[in-house]
C-alpha cells in the first residue's frame, strides 16, 4: 500500500479511535471515521500482548492493508480513516481462524 495511504500521526491514530465508529468481532476492532481528504487511509494496530510473534503480526498487518486495498478502496469515494486493532479474547481460536475473522470483518465494511 502506498504512503500516502496509510495512518502514520499518533495524532490522526487517536482521533480515529475517539471520534470514530467502530466494528467489533472477537479479536478485532475496526475504526471508522470521515476525513477531509479525498482519499482513504488505513491504519493498523495488532498488540504484542495479543499476538505474541513478529511474523504473525506482520502477517495479519499486510492480509488486513491488502483486503482494503482490493475490497474496500473502490467501493469508497470520499475519504475515510481506518484502523484495524486487535482485542483481547479468551478463547483459543487458531491463527486461520483470526485471519478469516479479519477478512468477513473488512469485508463487511462494503454493506
Amino acid at each position: 500500500m502506498e504512503k500516502k495511504l496509510r495512518l502514520k500521526k499518533p495524532s490522526d491514530f487517536k482521533k480515529t479511535f475517539k471520534e470514530g465508529k467502530r466494528r467489533l468481532a472477537p479479536h478485532f476492532v475496526v475504526y471508522r471515521r470521515e476525513n477531509t481528504l479525498s482519499r482513504l487511509r488505513v491504519g493498523v494496530s495488532i498488540s504484542k500482548r495479543h499476538f505474541k510473534h513478529a511474523t504473525k503480526r506482520n502477517r495479519l498487518r499486510r492480509v488486513a492493508t491488502e483486503l482494503f486495498r482490493t475490497e474496500i478502496s473502490p467501493h469508497l469515494r470520499s475519504g475515510y480513516d481506518f484502523i484495524v486493532a486487535s482485542r483481547a479474547s479468551r478463547d483459543q481460536a487458531t491463527f486461520n481462524e483470526k485471519v478469516d475473522e479479519l477478512k468477513s470483518l473488512i469485508l463487511s465494511l462494503k454493506k
